[in-house]
């Protein structure tokens, strides 16, 4: 499994705007083959927004930045006048995870 991190600088107060635009489903990536969960943080002083998709395969992943949906969530984001910087995306191998009562992954 992987985490696709994107680390999102925002302007002064449109971090609430950052995440609105994600609560919504325009991609529909929460149905797309191989895609496992996302959560959107709010860093407390809200001057970035870090999104982190997990998916079972990079070639999952990588259909998903090919497809039609991935188009759709991201159409008219890159004019949206939300960020102060250039979002700055990580990729990482999921070599340990913890669930709760001791178990890891």
């Amino acid at each position: 499994m992987i985490a696709i991190t994107n680390r999102l600088p925002v302007k002064e107060g449109r971090a609430d705007e950052v995440v609105e635009r994600f609560s919504g489903s325009r991609g529909d990536v929460q149905d797309f083959p191989g895609f496992v969960s996302m959560e959107v943080l709010r860093s407390q002083d809200e001057t970035e927004v870090l999104v982190i998709t997990r998916w079972q395969t990079r070639e999952d992943f990588d259909a998903w930045v090919q497809s039609d949906s991935f188009r759709a969530a991201h159409r008219g984001s890159g004019d949206s006048g939300f960020l102060s910087g250039h979002p700055e995306m990580g990729s990482y191998e999921i070599a340990v995870e913890r669930e709760p009562g001791g178990g890891s992954v």
